[in-house]
């Protein structure tokens, strides 16, 4: 009998889902709306999970009484055991056909394993999180503390890091080295500011987080003309980055710093759009003046051209102990190699 496995992707605002055969090709595919239990509650997220199920069987053809064999899930919230033994506890009970097992890990396992067995996720998107998994399970983090504690190289870090500059400046607290010219008149049309005091609103009364970090977008297209003060806060946020992989980096497993390529680092984040103006900060960084944490020799910069869903379902087979065959090299684009 055709065994079919499933790995579900779920985030804030979306997810999707994927079908896999028994030779590892992708045979259905769905998209919804967000599943982080945090967010929506566990109820409703079994619910979405039951309705990702049964879109994606029917894109693959397949009969809503065909059981996966696995479904892995790899989604935001979902980080403690309890939370994982009610979800996949409530499956079981309420859509007995949907899958025979499961197997569910936080969305940052699932992008790792989309692209390498072992490495280190970086994401730097409205914020900004590193974890290292070794080849043996072991795991370290640094960062991914928000908004309110770090966040550092994150879209809303750069964001604030240039409002700031630009107040503080105006204050006199801290005169700015460079010109403040263009990044200062991108604030005022941004957040519509003619009046300094115009700014509150946006912190404090109607804070939005993310509004506040899309300020980074704009920001970048002032830094690829070669404004200086741009360039600067872009290339601190290089550095921090780079701090976060120092700062694991005792951590690593030798055969995963000895490996031909060096150590994966997989980029999550539309930050990294503009790695151009990152790069030279994150060299810096990553290669700490401290001996204990200056041990990557060699490493590789790739992100994603697959969902995390597959990922998640190579968890969940090597949790299992069943075998699917998946060529992760085409999962994944290596934009950067480097070697001190």
């Amino acid at each position: 009998m055709a065994k079919f496995y499933g790995g579900i992707e779920g985030g804030g605002s979306t997810s999707n889902m994927i079908i896999m055969d028994s030779t590892g090709q992708i045979i259905g595919r769905s998209y919804g709306t967000g599943t982080n239990p945090w967010l929506i509650g566990r109820d409703e997220c079994v619910d979405k999970i039951k309705e990702l199920s049964d879109e994606c069987k029917r894109n693959a053809g397949l009969s809503q009484d065909q059981q996966l064999q696995i479904l892995g899930m790899s989604i935001s919230g979902t980080e403690s055991q309890s939370t994982q033994d009610e979800i996949i506890g409530k499956l079981h009970d309420r859509y007995p056909n949907l899958s025979k097992s499961y197997y569910m890990c936080n969305d940052t396992f699932g992008s790792l394993a989309t692209g390498f067995e072992a490495g280190i996720v970086l994401i730097s998107g409205t914020g900004s999180n590193c974890l290292l998994i070794n080849s043996d399970g072991t795991t370290r983090n640094c960062g991914g503390w928000g908004h309110q504690l770090g966040d550092h190289g994150g879209g809303y870090w750069i964001a604030h890091k240039a409002i700031t500059t630009i107040y503080y400046h105006w204050d006199n607290f801290e005169l700015s080295k460079h010109d403040i010219g263009k990044v200062e008149k991108l604030l005022r049309e941004y957040f519509h500011v003619e009046d300094k005091n115009d700014i509150l609103p946006h912190f404090y009364t109607k804070f939005e987080k993310g509004f506040v970090a899309k300020f980074c977008t704009a920001l970048a297209e002032v830094a690829n003309t070669g404004d200086p003060l741009a360039c600067e806060i872009f290339k601190e946020a290089g550095y921090t980055l780079g701090r976060h992989v120092a700062a694991v980096s005792p951590f690593i497993e030798k055969p995963l710093l000895e490996q031909e390529n060096g150590v994966a680092i997989l980029c999550v984040g539309s930050v990294w759009k503009g790695w151009n103006l990152l790069k030279a900060g994150f060299l810096q960084g990553i290669h700490s003046t401290t001996d204990s944490q200056r041990l990557i020799k060699k490493f590789q910069l790739a992100t994603l051209k697959e969902s995390c869903a597959v990922g998640a379902a190579i968890l969940a087979v090597k949790d299992k102990k069943d075998q699917l065959v998946v060529d992760c090299s085409k999962n994944v684009d290596i934009f950067f190699k480097h070697t001190f």
